[in-house]
């Protein structure tokens, strides 16, 4: 299976990026579904909607990188694609023509298909017909339709993926939770120097820590990121500041932005089945640089410890877990770390 990601209000070269999909991945049809009901987007007679309100009107029309010109998904893709795009309205996928609307798509040559959509249950609908086909089309979509596909489409049964822990806090609390996973072997830790970091060198530093998560999470192996080990570190954050004149909220805003996109390449290179996220600043900082809109919780491991996904980001669809820096027991990462293998393993 190949899915390409794209903005659920078609910002960005949807129709080249579409169309380079389908050529590298030798595929001659895309289904094209960015609905996301749950966030407003939807998609109703070939219309892309935000809230009801066709796309046009919106403020996303006014994009300073590339501006809307019209609702219709099929008149933005061929803006930059010569390949033909076909609709399927919403009464033909709650019809359940769709399988055979594409069959017959797929066998004029090479398309694309915008499908309408306006509640989960025709994304399903949608991931149902899809996976019917002969032969497995490119999907195209954002956080709606991968959510919508049976988990067996892009991964193996009881499939495990690694979890990535950034530990940007300096509290006991969060100290402990590391030691303890560490001592029970559920996890590897890359150390970050908070100098290095706050540094002119902090490329360098930043590389080596991407360099070295890579390579654990490649071998399957849960990875924490970790910018204090010991409670002496607080002593230095006078010194760093010096280092780097700036005030105590600056340098802390200046190592979890850099944390943020020390996240952002190792996720780029490496695939994770989660994040775990340490630290109200250091949440908030690898949000923004995953592109994230907001968090959409959906369960908790614990009692104020939830689990959710981030909207709209790189990784729409991978559980991500937050904590506060002084909070929980010393057992709460371990905790996590087996509530994510749980949601793979499907108990």
């Amino acid at each position: 299976m190949v899915y390409k990601k794209i903005d659920s209000t078609f910002r960005g070269n949807v129709g080249a990026e579409v169309t380079a999909a389908m050529r590298a991945a030798n595929r001659k049809l895309a289904v094209i579904a960015a609905a996301i009901p749950a966030a407003g987007r939807t998609t109703r007679d070939g219309l892309c909607l935000v809230n009801g309100t066709p796309l046009l009107e919106t403020e996303f029309a006014s994009d300073p990188k590339t501006p809307i010109i019209s609702s219709r998904i099929a008149t933005l893709i061929a803006l930059q694609s010569d390949i033909p795009v076909h609709e399927v309205s919403l009464e033909d996928v709650r019809r359940g023509q769709l399988s055979a609307l594409l069959t017959a798509f797929s066998a004029e040559g090479e398309c694309m298909v915008v499908v309408d959509a306006v509640e989960d249950r025709d994304l399903l609908l949608i991931a149902q017909a899809i996976c019917e086909q002969k032969e497995m089309p490119l999907l195209v979509g954002a956080a709606g339709l991968a959510n919508a596909l049976p988990v067996s489409t892009f991964m193996q049964e009881k499939q495990e993926l690694p979890v990535l822990v950034v530990a940007g806090s300096m509290s006991e609390a969060t100290r402990r939770q590391v030691e303890k996973a560490l001592c029970q072997a559920r996890a590897r830790v890359v150390d970050i120097d908070a100098s290095r970091l706050a540094s002119a060198q902090y490329e360098q530093e930043m590389a080596a820590a991407v360099e070295q998560s890579c390579a654990l999470l490649g071998r399957q192996q849960h990875t924490i990121l970790r910018s204090s080990r010991s409670a002496d570190d607080r002593q230095m954050i006078d010194g760093l500041c010096a280092q780097a004149g700036v005030s105590r909220q600056q340098l802390g805003e200046m190592l979890s932005e850099r944390l943020g996109m020390i996240t952002l390449r190792i996720i780029e290179q490496a695939r994770i089945g989660g994040l775990f996220l340490t630290g109200g600043d250091i949440a908030t900082a690898v949000a923004a640089a995953l592109g994230a809109e907001g968090y959409r919780i959906q369960s908790e491991v614990a009692p104020c410890i939830p689990c959710g996904t981030f909207v709209n980001s790189e990784i729409d669809d991978l559980p991500v877990i937050t904590k506060a820096g002084g909070f929980g027991s010393d057992s709460t990462l371990c905790d996590a770390l087996y509530f994510i293998e749980e949601m793979y393993s499907g108990n």
